[in-house]
């Protein structure tokens, strides 16, 4: 049996997911402790039924979350993220071999915790404006509101399988992922990270839309660079690539 071409897709999903995940996740992912944040003011986008706001809050960090769902009831968005933890980890066990790093049950457990934990905070701080209900590219905030932007799972991760990402028949074209970050930098006046940025394929690589917003970000002033992550993706856990991209003026 021959191999498997280098771009072919580890893994798909026909639907994006409500999929959230802990504090301790997100220092992973963006290689950035939560307690470097305390003091500044901080976006996450898409938040999603991640506990990431709750806990910064704990800390007393000035934080807000956004993404498109959080029109819905708290009720509505534990059972929606119930649903898709389920579903997800479903999925990931049907494809052992792109996840065999991970305990899927210890992993899927993380979700629900972070889950549990977003939707309580959800409902009791939702009206005052912790929790916005907003998508890309359009943001409704000021210019250069936030000290720190960070962005994961949703630019390059839900592209389509042909270019690196893993939604089938994705409406997350080039041109979108451009003027999405071009708007989260928008309101970001100190550093934006996005993660991941590499492919979802048999031999992964760095993203090509990734690729695509630095050289827009850079002909644009900006800076660019990316900083090594040690959140775990499966069975590329210490991919050299493995790293969130970070954004400055």
């Amino acid at each position: 049996m021959s191999s498997p071409a280098p771009n072919t897709p580890t893994f798909t999903l026909d639907a994006m997911q409500f999929f959230g995940r802990l504090g301790r996740e997100y220092e992973q992912m963006f290689a950035r402790p939560l307690a470097s944040l305390v003091g500044l003011h901080v976006l996450d986008c898409p938040s999603g039924p991640s506990s990431f706001i709750s806990e910064l809050h704990a800390l007393g960090v000035r934080a807000v979350g956004v993404d498109p769902l959080y029109a819905e009831s708290a009720d509505t968005l534990l059972a929606r993220g119930r649903s898709d933890v389920a579903h997800t980890i479903a999925q990931m066990r049907a494809n052992p071999a792109a996840f065999a790093d991970l305990d899927l049950e210890a992993y899927g457990a993380a979700k629900l915790h972070a889950l549990e934990a977003f939707a309580r905070h959800f409902a009791d701080e939702r009206n005052r404006g912790l929790y916005v209900a907003a998508s890309l590219p359009a943001l409704p905030f000021a210019d250069r509101a936030f000290d720190v932007t960070l962005s994961a799972h949703l630019l390059f991760t839900y592209s389509d399988p042909s270019t690196g990402g893993l939604l089938t028949n994705s409406p997350f074209t080039p041109e979108w992922h451009v003027a999405s970050v071009r708007e989260l930098m928008r309101v970001t006046r100190g550093e934006l990270r996005l993660y991941p940025t590499t492919t979802r394929w048999t031999k992964p690589c760095r993203h090509p839309l990734a690729e695509l917003v630095e050289r827009d970000m850079r002909a644009h002033g900006l800076a660019v660079r990316y900083e090594q992550s040690s959140f775990a993706r499966g069975n590329h856990a210490n991919d050299a690539l493995n790293a969130c991209m970070v954004i400055t003026r």
